[in-house]
């Protein structure tokens, strides 16, 4: 089942009428269960930094106000864009850049004309003499006499105007202002050194105790008239966003830029952010109150963004097709932060908390190809020994919890156990950094999110994962999950890191889905495996099988090869040249799984790998007839630092079926990690179609050992590794 499955009118039906059981679930079990995420993109061509690993870069602006603008023209009229700060990361001299798309949720317009706003970076026309207009007429428009305006200035530069002042706030019924010039004793403010609009460098702290304290600026920067808002209020931001715009009506001004501070967050004023994030576009989506409302909101999202030359698809060199390389997170809660449904129902997180923990599924088959306990989303067993033992005890603490809930108490209860091995609150699967947060202005949200997600480049597959996940809440809130923790141990990569268990256990979450009346059918996941497990080969094999009559027939078996997962282990730290240290991963390692449907195969034969035999296991344990799957790990590239420098690089990878009765190789190929014709790729593949080429390229055929004999060694299969061939752990053999 491809993705172009989804485009099916029966299928996609069916899907909107599991979406609406999903509902009727919510609305029995009294459940207000808002929806959200954070979709990340990159251009089509993605060259440069900016589209790997930088958060900043020359055209990622451009590409944002671009995309922000197509969404508005699109989907949203009526909204405004505001520019303003985004996260802060040590090292970087000032916040990331974030665009906040706005309107009014009862659909009265908040900006008509959105081309009087910067719809790109490219160079304005704008003067200083632009920027003192506006802040004028703004100033009278408001009742705030213009003697209030203060020039401002870099302390470098003093006989220069940086640009305007307006002390400005609401008292809830009109706008007041204020005179600075006796407090700071000049005609024109002296501005802290630095980059940031001049709105975040006023000498605040000069003012006297009786001074207004926040101020509107209007600067030219790059040739735009800039205006940098305070903060204020929602009713007051309602009230001046249409007058700046009809300040810059009145004076023909296009092409400006409104920055600064966006109100309290209030569903009175749904937004999408667009931020900078290492090497992607991240968008965050407004709240939904529904999957249906989720998915039309994706589908905005995911046009704005073709249009705007941006993709959630990236082609990697060696034709391998994947998503961003951003996380596409899964944010839960409520309308308000004290109306979270994990608030309300206290036993839905921890019942959560065990399902997932129950179910390695949901923490492999949508995630990136950086996964494990160094990742942005390790899971709870995969952070600290006792994480497990330690959140049983906080699990029944949260249930026990009495009514009205002590909000504080309840979210420290996991705060300090869902994190990374650094102790980041941040970086873990179920992430409760804005559940009821004391420590960040905005974490008493109310919500959980979820991060071991990563961008699909199919906006209906994209969708289809987030109503499987919210499916699952609905079966959670209609009956908590109270089974104890499953103690994994080494099985949980050795096992969960291969194509076919994960399917085996995600089948297992579908039919459960069904048992609680929600209609989610495990096919629906097919394109989504397939994509993160792609197929790199197969084995076609006639065999000879007796019957009933005491005569052969011959059966065709097939033997399927897939990309399987490896997560990536942290090194010690490593200087990083700058006088600092940094985290530093082994991405050397692979592994693929090789499957049979049909386990009477294995009777007659056995699969070899650099010339050690494979451990096909059961998918199902109890009945050995059952399809089997086995794992190979090893060596896909040299690299330094890694970890067991002293082995050596085990690509490619000489694949040999054999007979059991003959000993003798029947079936032969090569799998490359790189070009199997031994010359660097120029660049990335610029198609699908060219990426694929090269992904095919890599199984290679290889008739030249069909027929030879070979002896099969006895290995040992550690506890750790019952399900998987570590080429490690054994000496190269020659190929």
């Amino acid at each position: 089942m491809s993705t172009d499955a989804f485009s099916s009118d029966a299928t996609w039906s069916a899907i909107r009428a599991c979406g609406d059981a999903v509902e009727s679930s919510f609305a029995t079990s009294g459940l207000l269960f808002t929806m959200g995420g954070e979709p990340t993109f990159i251009a089509h061509d993605p060259q440069g930094p900016e589209w790997n690993t930088a958060a900043f870069g020359p055209t990622k602006l451009d590409y944002a106000r671009r995309f922000a603008r197509q969404l508005i023209e699109t989907a949203y009229p009526g909204a405004v864009v505001l520019e303003t700060s985004g996260k802060h990361y040590p090292g970087e001299p000032l916040p990331r850049w974030a665009l906040l798309v706005q309107w009014r949720a009862d659909g009265k317009p908040l900006w008509n004309d959105i081309t009087r706003l910067r719809g790109d970076t490219k160079e304005g026309r704008h003067t200083l003499k632009h920027a003192e207009a506006v802040i004028t007429a703004l100033a009278e428009r408001l009742s705030i006499s213009t003697a209030g305006i203060l020039p401002v200035h870099d302390t470098a530069t003093p006989k220069a105007t940086a640009g305007f002042a307006l002390p400005l706030d609401h008292d809830g019924s009109s706008w007041i202002g204020d005179d600075w010039t006796s407090a700071l004793k000049q005609d024109s403010a002296a501005l802290f050194p630095g980059d940031s609009l001049i709105g975040l460098r006023l000498p605040l702290g000069s003012l006297g105790e009786k001074n207004l304290r926040r101020a509107l600026t209007v600067e030219v920067r790059h040739g735009a008239v800039t205006v940098f808002i305070p903060p204020l209020l929602l009713e007051a931001y309602l009230e001046l966003i249409p007058v700046l715009e009809g300040v810059f009506d009145s004076l023909k001004l296009k092409g400006a830029i409104l920055a600064g501070y966006a109100p309290p967050l209030d569903p009175r004023l749904p937004t999408i952010g667009f931020a900078s994030d290492p090497g992607v576009i991240e968008v965050n989506l407004a709240i939904c109150e529904n999957w249906t409302a989720y998915d039309r909101q994706l589908a905005h999202i995911y046009t704005a963004a073709e249009k705007t030359g941006l993709t959630a698809r990236k082609l990697q060199v060696n034709g391998r097709e994947t998503g961003t390389g951003g996380g596409a997170h899964l944010v839960f809660g409520g309308p308000l932060g004290f109306a979270s449904p994990f608030f309300a129902f206290p036993a839905l997180l921890p019942s959560a908390i065990r399902y997932f923990q129950h179910h390695p599924a949901l923490s492999y088959a949508f995630t990136g190809q950086y996964m494990g306990p160094s990742s942005q989303a390790p899971r709870i067993d995969e952070s600290t020994f006792e994480a497990l033992y330690e959140l049983e005890i906080a699990c029944a603490g949260a249930e026990q919890s009495g009514s009205p809930q002590n909000f504080a108490l309840f979210d420290l209860l996991f705060r300090d156990l869902l994190m990374d091995r650094s102790g980041n609150t941040h970086r873990a699967e179920i992430s409760v950094d804005k559940l009821w947060n004391p420590f960040a202005g905005n974490g008493r949200a109310g919500l959980v999110e979820l991060r071991a997600f990563e961008t699909h480049p199919d906006r209906r597959a994209m969708s289809v994962v987030a109503l499987f996940i919210r499916a699952i809440f609905a079966r959670l809130a209609a009956d908590p999950f109270k089974p104890p923790f499953i103690r994994w141990a080494g099985e949980l990569h050795d096992k969960f890191f291969l194509p076919a268990f994960v399917w085996q256990d995600l089948a297992a979450i579908c039919a459960d889905l069904r048992e609680h009346g929600i209609p989610f059918q495990t096919e629906w996941l097919r394109p989504l495996w397939e994509f993160r497990f792609p197929k790199l080969g197969e084995f076609v094999l006639t065999t000879m099988h007796p019957t009933a009559k005491s005569k052969t027939k011959s059966v065709t078996q097939t033997v399927v090869f897939r990309q399987a997962l490896e997560a990536w282990p942290l090194l010690g730290e490593q200087p990083d040249g700058g006088g600092g240290t940094s985290r530093c991963v082994d991405a050397s390692m692979d592994r693929i799984e090789v499957s049979v449907s049909d386990a009477a195969v294995l009777e007659n034969g056995l699969l070899l790998v650099n010339g050690f035999p494979c451990e096909f296991r059961p998918l199902d344990e109890t009945d050995p007839k059952t399809p089997a799957a086995a794992g190979i790990r090893y060596r896909a590239f040299f690299l330094n630092p890694a970890l067991h420098p002293h082995i050596p690089v085990h690509a490619p990878l000489l694949i040999e079926w054999v007979d059991k009765n003959t000993f003798a190789v029947i079936a032969a190929a090569r799998w490359h990690v790189w070009n199997p014709h031994g010359v660097p790729y120029v660049k990335r593949p610029s198609t699908s179609a060219e990426a694929a080429g090269r992904f095919a390229e890599r199984w290679e055929p290889w008739p030249h050992t069909i027929g030879q004999p070979r002896l099969i060694p006895k290995i040992d299969f550690p506890p750790e590794g019952r399900h998987t061939l570590d080429l490690r752990r054994y000496p190269a053999q020659s190929r």
